[in-house]
């Protein structure tokens, strides 16, 4: 095996492979990435931790093709450290296990890296994309955004811990994520269908965490088969198991009345409660809300250093209510919304709170209250 590649571009595709492995696997096979290079010049990386794999293709100048393990981890810190712009990649003379890594046009700084049989790695089978869903990545990085942060990372509610992906309206995709105390629900449309995709399946939170730090602009391929969710973004190939569960019927916990509105700008929503959380019990975050006279007012108390208040300016309608809440459970929705107008609504103390940007219902957060008097 011998080929040439851009140091640059390597390390980050390598760096894709890298991130869905799982430092305590058991396997040793799984801390390593699998690399095969081709006569035509193609470079394959794969990677798998069990649940999930991800396969990057790329090109380099390839003199002699040929497949190995390495450890990915060590192998990544290694090229890292190679000055210049290429990097040359080639088996040693006398084991084809053991890869010789520096600099193209020098010989050092070198570096001997022990690999394994590229045939002892568990390669996945390919994905036909007969039938898929074609997105904008512009669009799935909002669908992401939007909801990552509402999931639940407790291991014990499985159905809780990934996004419910579903196609409730023809042509246009869901994303549902909640951890029983909070809910955020957000519908785009698709740009393509092609075929048949069943959804309303669980897709685990961890491959959306891997697949948003690789999304830029362009398209994205997406499907489900066989129990599993795969994606196409650019030259990366990325497939996951589905979460097993059935997912709560969120559409019960949305209120259909709107009767206490109050209408403001979410950077000031966002500004206040982080000013009064100075005051805030650390274990509950419990926060006030008093709405009415054209005012929003927040306030905090602390059992030993006190009290804050403040106030904002908001359009209400409705009649004046007192609720409470956990001001953290606002905040990851209110930097989402970016200082947009926004529409605060809830309908009695112990009601589920509503949250929307002004003019857009097809992406709402829900947030129970805590109780206004302990």
């Amino acid at each position: 095996m011998k080929f040439i590649v851009n140091k640059d571009e390597f390390i980050r595709n390598l760096g894709v492979a890298d991130s869905i492995i799982n430092v305590k696997s058991p396997l040793a096979i799984l801390l390593n990435v699998y690399l095969e290079v081709l006569e035509d010049g193609t470079i394959l990386m794969l990677s798998y931790n069990g649940e999930n794999g991800v396969k990057v293709e790329t090109t380099g100048v390839v003199e002699t093709p040929g497949k190995i393990s390495l450890l990915s981890k060590k192998l990544l810190e290694a090229v890292k450290k190679i000055p210049g712009e290429k990097i040359v990649f080639e088996s040693k003379s006398d084991s084809e296990h053991e890869i010789i890594v520096h600099p193209d046009g020098q010989a050092t700084p070198v570096f001997h890296l022990n690999g394994v049989s590229g045939d002892t790695y568990p390669i996945f089978s390919e994905f036909n994309w007969k039938s898929y869903i074609k997105l904008s990545q512009e669009t799935l990085v909002e669908l992401i955004n939007s909801t990552a942060f509402a999931s639940s990372t407790d291991a014990s509610k499985p159905a809780f811990s990934g996004t419910y992906v579903e196609e409730a309206v023809e042509g246009h995709i869901t994303f549902v994520t909640t951890d029983g105390k909070k809910l955020s629900i957000i519908t785009r449309p698709c740009e393509e269908k092609v075929g048949t995709v069943e959804l309303g399946v669980i897709i685990p939170e961890k491959i959306f965490h891997t697949i948003g730090h690789i999304l830029t602009t362009g398209e994205v391929l997406f499907s489900i088969h066989d129990s599993q969710a795969f994606f196409k973004v650019g030259n990366v190939y990325l497939f996951s198991n589905l979460v097993e569960g059935k997912f709560p019927n969120y559409r019960d916990v949305i209120p259909t009345d709107r009767i206490n509105i109050a209408v403001l700008s979410s950077s000031s929503f966002l500004s206040a409660i982080d000013i009064v959380s100075v005051m805030c019990d650390v274990d509950t975050g419990k926060t006030i809300m008093e709405l009415g006279d054209g005012k929003m007012v927040f306030r905090t108390t602390h059992p030993i250093y006190g009290q804050g208040k403040h106030e904002i300016p908001v359009e209400f309608t409705g009649s004046p209510i007192s609720v409470a809440f956990n001001y953290k459970s606002m905040q990851d929705f209110l930097k989402v919304l970016g200082g947009k107008p926004m529409e605060f609504i809830v309908n009695s103390q112990s009601s589920p709170m509503l949250l929307k940007a002004v003019g857009d219902d097809n992406y709402l957060y829900i947030s129970m209250p805590l109780k206004l008097h302990d």
